[in-house]
């Protein structure tokens, strides 16, 4: 019985007869070898980019934390009526939020959430730093590094204890590698986009 079942295993397998008798052939043929190949190189096309520096992603997170913190201190000022700040340092890449009156800001606030001050950081580490990647680049309000909202929510460019109104939109530039993303405080309005 054994000897009858392992003559139909070997009479399933593919042969080649010629002069010197059957051959059994295993071998793959052409078509599942270009397939296997075609499969490999489609998921190295979808897995090989995810693998490289995502300095695009890096700036639109950041972006999105500085419109936020943005929009909190435009929302705070509204809803304290109070004038609040946001100062921006190029050179120390961070950017801190305070509240004060129409003459200067006077009081660094607590982060709502971490409860640690509102000093947000780049390219460094800790609880309050943005990202690790991202560049704080040029920014502008009538050539100055700070940005006042009054009870209304209307920015305000702020230099040495005088706020004065935007003359054109103010921008805070972030930048990553090649990418780099441009953030607009519309005069009058306060309206908040990114470029």
């Amino acid at each position: 019985m054994f000897r009858q079942s392992n003559q139909q295993f070997r009479d399933l397998r593919p042969r080649a007869c010629g002069r010197r008798g059957c051959v059994h052939l295993s071998a793959f043929t052409f078509i599942e070898v270009l397939a296997v190949v075609l499969i490999l190189g489609i998921a190295s096309a979808i897995i090989v980019p995810q693998f490289t520096s995502r300095d695009d992603l890096d700036v639109q997170s950041a972006t999105r934390a500085v419109m936020a913190d943005l929009l909190y201190a435009q929302d705070r000022a509204i809803a304290t009526q109070q004038y609040q700040y946001v100062v921006f340092n190029g050179t120390g890449q961070s950017y801190s939020l305070y509240s004060g009156s129409s003459t200067g800001p006077t009081t660094l606030l607590t982060h709502p959430v971490n409860l640690n001050n509102y000093v947000m950081t780049f390219g460094q580490t800790g609880s309050n730093n943005i990202s690790s990647d991202v560049v704080l680049g040029a920014v502008s309000f009538n050539t100055q590094n700070t940005v006042a909202f009054d009870e209304m929510g209307t920015p305000y460019a702020y230099n040495s204890g005088t706020t004065s109104q935007l003359t054109q939109p103010g921008t805070i530039a972030l930048n990553s590698g090649s990418y780099s993303l441009t953030i607009s405080v519309t005069q009058d309005t306060g309206e908040i986009t990114v470029n």
